[in-house]
């Protein structure tokens, strides 16, 4: 079952698992979706797009030497990226800090902001891809291999991995509100343990490897896409 949706934000041509569809909106509100393009100039999306090529290539943001502060801003308005000390600290899918969740891409590893941003990456660029998540409870290591287009679960190991993605209210950046609370489980188990033990981490979704692979693909398939639609 293929489903639309209003957001601009979501590419829902990915989503065939109706758990995925109803998570989605509740994940991603139609604020927060908007806020993400809304009134971007050409070249702030220029410059995006030069960010996540510096990620893609060398596995670290770009230089910010010369380059205009408006942009920043305006970059940061939109949540597109997190600054730390006058540099780039996050350009979701990637962190430029260490993370429990990395994605290897052509050879190139990167550190991601949430586990959704993981499996999110390679639909981003359309090519092959390697997850490495550790266990929010245990810190045992999750492997993922997706193949064909960034859209193919190859193998997760363990076979239960589960990826919790909570929803929680809306910060001034993802970074610092839903993604810490968007975390990779080594089994159900697990997931259920670490859940009993939270007093505000009870209202989600919890995602198998193909599923959390889908509603990373529909967040992330159109960052790429519209940061270079000027380019």
């Amino acid at each position: 079952m293929t489903r639309t949706h209003h957001f601009d934000s979501l590419d829902m041509s990915v989503v065939t698992d109706p758990e995925v569809a109803t998570a989605l909106p509740q994940l991603l509100t139609e604020w927060r979706a908007r806020k993400r393009w809304d009134d971007l100039a050409p070249a702030v999306l220029v410059f995006h797009a030069h960010i996540l090529d510096s990620f893609l290539k060398h596995g670290h943001p770009p230089s910010l030497k010369g380059v205009d502060e408006a942009t920043l801003e305006k970059l940061q308005e939109h949540d597109l990226i997190v600054l730390n000390d006058g540099a780039i600290e996050h350009t979701y899918p990637f962190a430029a800090t260490p993370m429990p969740h990395t994605v290897t891409i052509n050879g190139v590893t990167n550190f991601n902001v949430c586990a959704l941003d993981a499996f999110g990456a390679s639909a981003m660029v359309g090519a092959l891809g390697h997850v490495r998540l550790d266990c929010a409870a245990c810190g045992d290591s999750i492997s993922v291999s997706i193949g064909k287009d960034g859209l193919v679960l190859n193998a997760a190991m363990p076979e239960d991995a589960r990826i919790w993605a909570g929803i929680v209210a809306s910060g001034e950046c993802a970074a610092s509100s839903q993604c810490q609370s968007m975390l990779g489980f080594c089994s159900q188990t697990h997931l259920d343990q670490w859940r009993a033990a939270q007093s505000d981490q009870n209202k989600g979704f919890c995602f198998d490897s193909t599923q959390a692979l889908q509603a990373g693909a529909a967040l992330f398939r159109p960052f790429m896409r519209r940061a270079r639609s000027v380019g």
